[in-house]
């Protein structure tokens, strides 16, 4: 039995860089393959890497246009190269992942693929999926949803379409009855020992070539945040579950050997939560003089002096945090449960470590004012982090922000399916997308964003940043000389 899964495509029609690969997918497409099926991962974005090099994401709302143009464009090449490849697998189950911002896509994948093979079984799964399931049964083309983290129950819906499983046994499944009511399945429990899911499969990948060494180093070692933001949902839930030390090193050295990754990247929410976990990671890895770098993302709340001193002898070279914003009010409000005293600490011994590191802001919150986002381009100053990440503000549904946006009479749940073709992703939700801040005009938000916009953006270029950035990297350009030419393009974007 032949499955392919799908990561629509996105970042193709903007231009934005788009490292790593589909992890998810390939956490599926492993368990398949070791359970006697054939199953690749299709990652739409792959099929042109070198058309993604743009690092400036300060501008991603207006750019987000050209996303918003694409999905409308039945003539776009994208959607041909889709049904080739397709066409050429002739799959018999067909998956494509959801996320909220791409969720037009999705549809648009599906209903090309649907007219195409009417007989073959298309299901909907990942976070969009897993908040709003029966809003993705609205599209005719989808047959099935799979809620949650999916590597056991994509065993029963296989077992279910193959006759050996009754319906009402999938777990985590939502369904249309024969009436046409939705059904959900009781969700399955979180898998508690990850050490038994096996290692992604990145042979699976399709357009292996186009994927770099460094592409290749993404590594996920929890799942589950215990923290309560107001703007972030929980699709793995709120208790972290850990794969063992010697499991993750296990992937690392396999990855290392077999595709010569020299730079991982850790995509776990907080990665440094869990301090006894990561000392001995980094004690582990100094010990037996694995010879890698790699980056990750944290709460500046966790960060000490000792243990970035251990995980920079342990290869870290690049270190991510949440800031936010720069107001008092709006920090209290996201929920996070930091201060500013924190954030300045953390980033004291973040330069005193001489490790590079980027900090999140956000804008566009539905409490912010002018000086608001203002306080966030003066702190934004004030820290000088090496890489200013901006994004405004998006309204994810299962969030405690989305509902207090509905409260405020800015958001709205219930939206039909055209909406999402005719919104721009950013915009998803609410009731007038030029209204999207309680106490700003329409006039006000555009001026304070391109403010904002233009202070990140500036920022970035400075020489210093970019000559730190590219020194942290410099094992990974002497083991794969081709990141120079990469990092080459996307620093020449940069400056476009």
């Amino acid at each position: 039995m032949k499955i392919i899964f799908i990561d629509p495509p996105f970042k193709i029609f903007t231009g934005f860089n788009n490292p790593l690969f589909a992890l998810g997918l390939s956490y599926l497409s492993a368990v398949l393959n070791k359970n006697g099926y054939k199953a690749v991962v299709y990652e739409v974005d792959a099929i042109n890497k070198n058309s993604t090099t743009d690092m400036d994401f300060s501008h991603e709302h207006q750019k987000l246009e050209l996303y918003k143009n694409a999905v409308n464009d039945s003539t776009n090449t994208v959607w041909r190269e889709i049904l080739s490849t397709v066409s050429d697998y002739k799959p018999d189950i067909i998956g494509i992942s959801v996320m909220t911002t791409k969720f037009a896509s999705a549809i648009k994948t599906a209903n090309l693929l649907k007219h195409e093979f009417t007989d073959v079984p298309i299901i909907f799964g990942g976070p969009h999926a897993t908040l709003l399931p029966e809003q993705c049964l609205q599209v005719n083309s989808v047959d099935y949803v799979m809620r949650g983290e999916s590597e056991k129950t994509i065993l029963q819906f296989l077992e279910f379409f193959k006759g050996e499983r009754n319906i009402p046994d999938v777990e985590s499944l939502s369904h249309r009855s024969s009436s046409g009511t939705i059904i959900h399945n009781e969700l399955a429990k979180p898998i508690e020992n990850l050490d038994e899911i096996p290692f992604p499969d990145r042979d699976s990948l399709l357009n292996i070539k186009n994927y770099s060494s460094e592409d290749m180093g993404l590594i996920m070692a929890t799942r589950g945040c215990p923290f309560n933001c107001s703007y972030c949902s929980h699709i793995f839930g709120r208790q972290l579950r850990k794969r063992s030390v010697e499991n993750v090193l296990s992937e690392i050295n396999f990855v290392a050997k077999k595709y010569g990754t020299i730079q991982f990247s850790f995509k776990d929410d907080t990665f440094t939560v869990d301090k006894k976990w990561i000392t001995k990671f980094c004690e582990k890895i100094i010990n037996e003089r694995i010879k890698i770098n790699w980056d990750c993302t944290t709460r500046v709340d966790t960060i000490t002096d000792d243990l970035i001193t251990s995980m920079k002898k342990a290869g870290c070279n690049d270190v991510r945090i949440g800031v936010e914003t720069g107001s008092p009010d709006i920090l209290k409000k996201t929920n996070k449960g930091i201060t500013f005293d924190q954030i300045t600490s953390a980033v004291k011994i973040l330069n005193k470590n001489k490790i590079l590191w980027t900090a999140y802001f956000m804008y566009g919150l539905p409490y912010e004012t002018t000086q608001d986002i203002r306080d966030t381009i003066r702190f934004m100053r004030e820290i000088n982090p090496n890489y200013a990440s901006l994004g405004l503000y998006s309204p994810f549904p299962g969030t405690d922000l989305f509902e207090e946006g509905i409260n405020l009479g800015l958001l709205e749940i219930n939206v039909g399916i055209d909406h999402f073709f005719s919104t721009n992703p950013k915009d998803y939700y609410f009731k007038d997308p030029t209204k999207r801040v309680k106490n700003l005009s329409p006039t006000e938000f555009n001026q304070i964003e391109n403010e904002v916009q233009t202070a990140c953006s500036n920022h970035n270029k400075k020489m210093s940043n970019l000559i730190k950035r590219v020194l942290s990297r410099k094992d990974s350009y002497f083991s794969d000389p081709l990141l120079v030419v990469k990092d080459l393009k996307r620093g020449i974007k940069l400056f476009q």
